[in-house]
């Protein structure tokens, strides 16, 4: 049975997590972007608010509108960085783009661009779940971070994975 460790440095694993990364970030821009409406619908509480405005807007109106645009493009940049890793996985071979020898330090190498990558893509997920679980349970305003909503789960999940390759990788290379 393989080790943990050899199942989170196998290129068929980091090839599950960029494709995950990458879709998880497409939804986020694509909800957020181009369905701002449906999206404060399925995740805001407005609807139950005792402010007869704030009930009375259950879609959000052009200001919540417009910083889900923002946070949506925001996420286009992550969606951009997991799928350049995926197709640079796919399309180098080891001999083309060798992984680099354990110990022998930074090298500019495949390794070298997973660990930056995922470790830019596990600080995004785990800010957003931080925020989910830290400070938006708090509130009765959204519906993240109450329990197993998709959105705090997704988060975390890969907020872990992505830390655990780069935690792997810097403790096999260094």
């Amino acid at each position: 049975m393989a080790s943990l460790t050899s199942i989170l440095l196998s290129r068929g694993f980091l090839k599950v997590l960029y494709t995950g990364n990458m879709l998880w970030h497409t939804s986020a821009f694509v909800h957020f972007t181009f369905r701002q409406a449906h999206t404060m619908l399925r995740i805001g509480r407005r609807a139950h608010s005792k402010t007869p405005y704030i009930a009375s807007t259950p879609a959000g109106d052009a200001w919540h509108h417009d910083i889900l645009v923002y946070l949506g493009n925001i996420n286009l940049g992550f969606v951009t960085l997991a799928a350049f890793r995926l197709y640079s996985i796919y399309k180098y071979t080891a001999a083309k783009f060798p992984v680099k020898n354990p110990g022998k330090g930074v090298g500019g190498t495949a390794e070298d661009l997973d660990i930056l990558a995922l470790t830019v893509l596990g600080i995004a997920n785990a800010s957003q779940a931080y925020g989910n679980i830290f400070v938006l349970r708090q509130t009765d305003r959204w519906i993240v971070g109450k329990g197993f909503d998709r959105i705090t789960v997704l988060d975390t999940v890969f907020a872990v994975l992505d830390l655990a390759v780069v935690g792997a990788k810097l403790r096999r290379g260094w």
